[in-house]
């Protein structure tokens, strides 16, 4: 899994996945990486379940919206496709989704009314198998490799 872990809710996912089964997890900071935060993570890190990266050096200590950006921006090339819940019309996460390397990327989302927009693009809706409700994974959409935003 590669995320920001930004939002309260990522963090929350951030710390189950620390809980459960090791899952490898690469956290992409939007600032430089610190040198007390491996501190907190060493067994993890040790372990090889995490991996912190940035593209930026350790003496930036603040977040701002252009390093924001710019992680985001490198979480995309990493990815073999991104997992995309809800997108705001005019939104940050909209316009990086309309960069080259987003286009490039398959996209599954949630099966929600306000998600039309995704999907008309050729996202496909993530099902995973443990969901309640479902007996499996359905068959989605066929994976396309451009997802045009216009």
């Amino acid at each position: 899994m590669l995320s920001g872990f930004h939002s309260q809710l990522e963090q929350s996912v951030f710390r189950y996945l620390r809980q459960g089964a090791r899952q490898p997890i690469l956290y992409a900071l939007a600032r430089g990486i610190q040198p007390n935060l491996s501190m907190e993570y060493a067994k993890e890190i040790k372990e090889g379940h995490l991996l912190f990266i940035s593209p930026f050096d350790a003496s930036l200590a603040m977040v701002t919206k252009e390093t924001a950006h710019l992680r985001n921006l490198l979480m995309v090339e990493l990815a073999d496709e991104l997992f995309v819940p809800y997108v705001t019309p005019g939104g940050s996460l909209e316009r990086l989704l309309k960069t080259p390397a987003a286009r490039r990327k398959p996209i599954l989302t949630l099966d929600l009314p306000f998600n039309k927009g995704l999907l008309k693009r050729g996202a496909r809706i993530y099902r995973p198998a443990q969901l309640l409700g479902h007996s499996g994974a359905q068959p989605a959409l066929p994976l396309r490799r451009s997802y045009p935003l216009s």
